[in-house]
């Protein structure tokens, strides 16, 4: 049994080093946006037997029930970190041979990235995916009931892929572009629009794209 786990913070307080560009009601719609084109990825890849939020904020629930996920709660948003450990924990205790780990910023994702991990797994303990500047960690697959350290945010690809080489465990290293791109900082902004722009027909059917066709954002971070 695979699992895939989503950890999401608060869309108030999502998305704070984009304040700068965007309001406080932007950065929730983006968060939102983005959550949904993540979730409506991982409901597509019918290799994956359970879909797990980890939340506390009421509107990526009511998402997550759109799409059959299961909602593992949280008192307080004590970060990516301790909300992927807490959902790793869960799975081993009920049995899951494997977790996958996404952000819920990645909504450039397709069903075919998450297949490639998946079927890279089939020969490996642990898949990475690293984040387009190569420094943070967008997606894992680990094998279970093995163990690893983990640590997101900043240099964590380097922090994990260390700790795999010092457990000996047999690690794939994925390219994966769409994966790659984690919406954090203005000039990701500016790389989506530019790619939405080189792909309308996104618009159709993603609500991140639709977003920033509504918005006019794909001219003004272009």
């Amino acid at each position: 049994m695979i699992w895939a786990v989503v950890p999401v913070k608060d869309f108030q307080t999502a998305k704070q080093r984009l304040r700068a560009v965007l309001t406080p009601n932007e950065r929730q719609a983006l968060a939102r946006a983005m959550l949904e084109d993540v979730l409506a990825a991982l409901a597509q890849v019918r290799e994956l037997d359970r879909l797990v939020l980890v939340t506390r904020e009421p509107h990526a629930v009511t998402l997550a029930r759109r799409f059959g996920a299961f909602i593992l709660s949280e008192p307080s948003n004590r970060g990516q970190t301790a909300a992927v450990e807490r959902a790793f924990a869960q799975a081993r205790r009920q049995g899951a041979s494997a977790v996958l780990a996404l952000p819920g910023d990645v909504p450039l994702i397709a069903p075919t990235d998450v297949e490639a991990i998946l079927r890279a797994g089939e020969r490996a303990d642990l898949v990475l995916v690293p984040s387009r500047d190569g420094r943070g960690t967008n997606a894992m697959w680990l094998r279970l009931p093995l163990g690893l350290p983990l640590r997101f945010g900043e240099d964590s690809f380097r922090f994990h892929h260390r700790a795999a080489q010092e457990r000996a465990l047999r690690t794939i290293v994925l390219d994966l572009p769409r994966i790659a791109l984690d919406v954090d900082a203005p000039e990701d902004l500016g790389e989506l629009a530019r790619r939405y722009s080189a792909a309308p027909e996104l618009a159709l059917r993603s609500p991140t794209a639709a977003l920033f066709e509504e918005r006019g954002w794909l001219a003004r971070f272009k």
